[in-house]
């Protein structure tokens, strides 16, 4: 170990941690086999050369990247390395260029191994960097936390394996540089026990522990390493894995796909590197690790697809629902034999090898820690993404989702292909979100850092009921931009019933619901009006006044029993992703979409509109749709500001919403009413059975009255007790007799 080392390391980390208590190091009881550090160094390298994927690709890389750097001093030209702006410093493309020199060096097909010029260069432009007075920082404390002293250790692993070794003045000050900011009050952070560090932070920056201690064969630093990136595998109400396996960041900011990718490949790369070694993920922490993965990471995609309403800011990025997983499939498929027989089915469905309906389960899950729902058959997957006074709505920070402000306004995301979103974000028109009811405007937020300043859901009101199949979920909006409104989704096998009440606004904006906005499918557009039907292949905008009964779009029927005002547009659309995003001139690639957009107009300054729908996935005709028509599985019973409720004729559940308390529900069958307001579903199940599902979505009792009156009998009041935090807002299920 270097004295530097030992300056940065062990003066401001291990002296914290001893004198004054702050966290114990790990202890084993074992004795530890050198071997181990190089096994882990190993792995390490041998992932850096199996995601070259195209050598020669490399090579050419390399080529240019040598062409641009001074060999004289190991200077990058053109780089400011004085640069610390908050968004892409000049010189933070060079630690990946770095990296690249050295994976090419240590590659034995590329032509530039052990190559005496490149080896020269690498030990230049690291000297020249960790050198450099100051060290090249940034003004995110991302950048020293995780990109800078990652990328430099990885090219430190990478000479390990070289031709020849990096020089050891180069090792030593490289060193110095990566365990920079390890001290646990740094600003950098780059220490998984800093007091901010949670979550995948924490598992990102320990990875990098395991890195550091393997290079320096520091036990301490290694078990560390180990110990805080397996530590967030836990329940917790604060960043992580929450009580429902959704996954928050930033404190209240759904994030199941962007950063629950980042903490899964975090674990997931540290346990293949520690897989077969004392220091192996194992027992409650593996069987967690894999229920989450399995239900709030895969369970959120439709093959190789991710669901956007979890993607958070990162919806603004390229390809953002594009996930190629097939390597972290294998890695789990290895570090968890358990369950290789899941990921591989997984796998399979992601490339292609299966169809995407193979082997899903249907499912229907509601997230009540995050206000998220999956709805998911094997023809399809619906979510909705809703937000309550308890959380933030969609994240934008760091110059990323500049048009997201009205993200989590219960968006709906629908996939049967799965590419029905594919890169549509640069020309979508945001106040026009699938699913949200919104007045037409954007407000634009300042650059900021991420989890600051961010819209928070205007009312308590946000949950959902659920017995596993089938399940309802509403929220309230309230004067959320002088606009309000009571939206719920009513959820079965082939339909999802979606009903709006209480639409009120004094901004003086159009204000509209939105059915769907995706890209346009090629089989054109089926409409069915009050007097003929027509199919349609071309661009097109047209009003519907009372005069739109259905429509089937992308192998989707949209359904509308009270009709209303409906506008259609079907046109091209040109933007670049800058629009949404900024800081990076890479974000000026222009996308050319053809865009499918159904919205419900109600008008300037409405006061209490409403408008009901329904989503019928799996349809491609007419005559399908008349097939479906003729079952009549819906009746919508009642869709008021105080109460909306939906019967299924044939699966004989009865779903309501009440927003009030002492609201009746009557029908012929059935008579309910709560003590709070709630969410419940009654199934009957046969002739004197019947099971009874109840949510509080405000997550504020404890308990619930519940007063049913079935087939005209006599009233029976039952008393439910309620989930208390962190599980306020589950369901509660009870048998009626």
């Amino acid at each position: 170990m270097t004295c530097s080392f030992i300056t940065y390391f062990m003066k401001f980390t291990l002296t914290l941690i001893v004198l004054f208590g702050m966290i114990s190091v790990p202890s084993y009881s074992y004795s530890l086999s050198p071997e181990i550090f190089d096994t882990i160094l190993r792995r390490i390298h041998l992932e850096q050369l199996d995601q070259v994927t195209d050598v020669a690709a490399l090579d050419k890389a390399v080529s240019q990247n040598l062409s641009e750097l001074d060999t004289e001093n190991g200077r990058w030209k053109g780089v400011d390395y004085f640069d610390h702006k908050r968004i892409n410093p000049s010189w933070q493309p060079i630690l990946e260029k770095m990296r690249k020199l050295t994976v090419a060096y240590s590659h034995p097909q590329s032509r530039y191994y052990g190559d005496p010029t490149l080896w020269k260069a690498i030990n230049q432009s690291l000297s020249y960097f960790s050198n450099h007075d100051p060290i090249p920082y940034c003004d995110n404390w991302f950048q020293q936390g995780i990109t800078r002293p990652q990328k430099l250790a990885l090219s430190m692993i990478n000479m390990e394996f070289g031709h020849h070794p990096l020089d050891e003045t180069v090792r030593k000050s490289t060193l110095d540089v990566i365990c920079r900011d390890t001290a646990v009050t740094s600003n950098g952070r780059n220490n998984p026990m800093h007091k901010y560090n949670f979550g995948a932070n924490k598992a990102e920056i320990a990875m990098g522990w395991i890195y550091i201690g393997a290079l320096t064969k520091n036990r301490t630093m290694l078990e560390i390493g180990v110990r805080e990136v397996f530590a967030p595998i836990s329940y917790t109400t604060g960043e992580g894995i929450q009580h429902d396996l959704s996954y928050d960041m930033h404190y209240g900011y759904l994030y199941n796909g962007a950063y629950g990718i980042v903490f899964v490949n975090s674990v997931v790369k540290s346990a293949n590197y520690l897989y077969e070694t004392p220091y192996a993920l194992h027992g409650a922490q593996l069987d967690l690790f894999r229920k989450f993965v399995l239900e709030s990471i895969f369970g959120v995609m439709r093959g190789p697809w991710m669901d956007w309403n979890v993607l958070g800011r990162g919806i603004s990025r390229t390809n953002a629902t594009r996930m190629n997983l097939n390597k972290l499939l294998r890695a789990l498929q290895r570090i968890d034999p358990k369950a290789a027989g899941s990921y591989e089915i997984i796998r399979q469905r992601m490339t292609g090898e299966v169809q995407l309906s193979h082997a899903v389960q249907p499912l229907h899950r509601v997230y009540w820690s995050t206000d998220f729902t999956v709805h998911r058959r094997p023809s399809y997957y619906l979510s909705i993404h809703a937000v309550s006074s308890r959380n933030h709505a969609q994240e934008i920070g760091n110059m990323e989702n500049l048009r997201g402000y009205w993200g989590a306004q219960g968006t709906v995301n629908l996939l049967l292909k799965g590419d029905e979103y594919d890169n549509i974000f640069p020309v979508w028109d945001w106040a026009k979100l699938p699913g949200s009811t919104l007045p037409d405007t954007v407000p634009m937020l300042e650059n900021k850092a991420p989890g600051e300043g961010d819209r928070w859901g205007t009312d308590a009101f946000s949950g959902g009921v659920s017995d596993s199949l089938y399940g309802v979920s509403a929220y309230v909006v309230h004067e959320d931009l002088n606009t309000s409104s009571k939206k719920s989704w009513f959820m079965f096998d082939e339909e999802t019933v979606c009903l709006g009440a209480g639409i009120r606004s004094t901004l003086p904006y159009r204000v509209s619901t939105t059915v769907n906005q995706c890209i346009y499918d090629d089989e054109g557009i089926f409409i069915g009006g009050s007097k003929k039907q027509m199919h349609v292949h071309k661009n097109m905008h047209k009003v519907y006044d009372n005069d739109l009964n259905w429509l089937i779009h992308g192998g989707v029927a949209y359904l509308f029993p009270h009709q209303g005002v409906a506008e259609l547009k079907v046109d091209e659309r040109k933007s670049d992703w800058s629009t949404i995003r900024g800081g990076d001139k890479s974000y000026k690639r222009v996308e050319n979409k053809s865009v499918f957009q159904l919205t419900l107009e109600h008008g300037e300054k409405p006061f209490d509109a409403s408008y009901a729908y329904i989503i019928v996935p799996d349809i491609h005709t007419a005559e399908a749709l008349q097939k479906y028509r003729i079952k009549n599985n819906i009746s919508i019973r009642m869709n008021t500001d105080k109460l909306q409720a939906v019967f299924h004729r044939n699966l004989k559940i009865w779903q309501m919403v009440f927003y009030e308390k002492d609201i009746p529900y009557i029908d012929k069958q059935l008579h309910v009413s709560t003590d709070i307001p709630a969410i419940v579903m009654i199934k009957k199940l046969s002739k004197d059975n019947y099971q009874l599902h109840v949510a509080d979505p405000t997550q504020q009792y404890n308990r619930i009255h519940i007063t049913v009156s079935i087939d005209r009998g006599l009233s029976q009041v039952y008393a439910v007790d309620l989930p208390a935090k962190p599980y306020a807002g589950q369901t509660v299920a009870i048998d009626l007799k």
